[in-house]
């Protein structure tokens, strides 16, 4: 995936050389003006915490000065990571190369433009310690703008739970903390870090959801706009049929192509009766060319779910992948940190 950082996340024994405990990981693009304010409130919060932790701050190709400072801000603070992308890739690469070049047991995330609150992540991280895999910021008093954001965001919220099923409230808040398995596991391509508790839960994750505070931003503009409602649609379409047809793609291509030709044989069927009773020659008949479509149409659709059921499986082997994702193990001698 061309948007996405390569796939180079610390293993077990990286993680314990290093003995983080906490990541944070802060995709940010032309926030100059809010960066280091940040960055004083999460070490202030963080190191209350006793925590050994690190700050991973992912600059998404800014053009405003936000890499140079932040180049000269890791200089006297050692907690402080960065990572620079070559240009503007997304949030959603931003948040996978931090998830790739964490290496803390837990993961938090945070967006870098100060409206969410780095005093929340402890009450969060509490949250996880009762045995949850996520925990999801919930923003019940958001401090946006009512039509360009709240509204939208509202209604892009009800639209993936009513066709997911999920219940989180706000899907789209990016204070988020996770359990370290469920970053190494995830991958996220396109703009897809709105649907990753939908991606989780899908990897049957135990999400929780903790309301957090959302302040006013102090400085900077918006990235947001009304022109993401399209692509979340988008987006929801790909989720859905990943969440249920991933592993069996056959089974949506192959039962559409089965219903075209039931409907083709059904209008074959009353071509034939209409010849016969009504004397309706065929060449005047459109149901019969209707019917001919369905037919092609019904082939390709199977046709197709062969290929995808080919695909799915040369990805899966040639990756060494399953369908399915492991939550523990006993009794290997090597469940440590399982």
């Amino acid at each position: 995936m061309s948007a996405t950082a390569p796939d180079v996340r610390p293993d077990a024994s990286t993680a314990a050389a290093l003995s983080i405990a906490l990541s944070v990981v802060v995709p940010v693009y032309n926030e100059v003006e809010n960066l280091e304010a940040l960055l004083e409130e999460l070490s202030g919060v963080l190191v209350a915490e006793a925590r050994t932790f690190e700050v991973i701050v992912v600059d998404d190709g800014s053009r405003d000065g936000t890499s140079e400072l932040l180049r000269k801000l890791t200089v006297d603070r050692p907690w402080l990571r960065a990572v620079f992308l070559r240009r503007n890739f997304g949030q959603t690469a931003a948040f996978d190369a931090g998830f790739c070049a964490s290496s803390g047991e837990i993961v938090a995330t945070i967006d870098g433009d100060l409206q969410n609150d780095p005093r929340d992540i402890p009450a969060m991280i509490a949250k996880l310690d009762e045995g949850f895999d996520l925990v999801a910021g919930w923003r019940r008093k958001r401090s946006d703008a009512m039509v360009l954001r709240k509204i939208p965001s509202d209604l892009a919220n009800w639209m993936i739970r009513k066709v997911t099923g999920m219940r989180i409230h706000d899907l789209g808040c990016s204070l988020r903390v996770y359990r370290r398995e469920i970053t190494e596991e995830l991958r996220l391509y396109g703009e897809m870090h709105r649907f990753i508790a939908v991606l989780a839960d899908s990897m049957g994750a135990r999400i929780a959801e903790v309301e957090v505070n959302h302040r006013a931003r102090r400085a900077g503009r918006s990235k947001y706009g009304l022109k993401r409602a399209v692509k979340v649609i988008l987006d929801l379409v790909t989720v859905v049929f990943t969440r249920r047809y991933q592993a069996k793609p056959i089974y949506v291509f192959g039962g559409l192509g089965m219903g075209m030709m039931l409907l083709s044989a059904v209008g074959a069927g009353v071509v034939l009766w209409e010849k016969i009773e009504q004397g309706v020659w065929v060449h005047r008949n459109p149901l019969f060319i209707l019917a001919v479509m369905a037919a092609l149409v019904g082939v390709q659709l199977l046709a197709t779910g062969i290929v995808a059921e080919l695909v799915i499986r040369t990805y899966y082997e040639s990756q060494g992948k399953r369908a399915y994702s492991i939550k523990g193990r006993a009794g290997f001698g090597d469940e440590a940190r399982r």
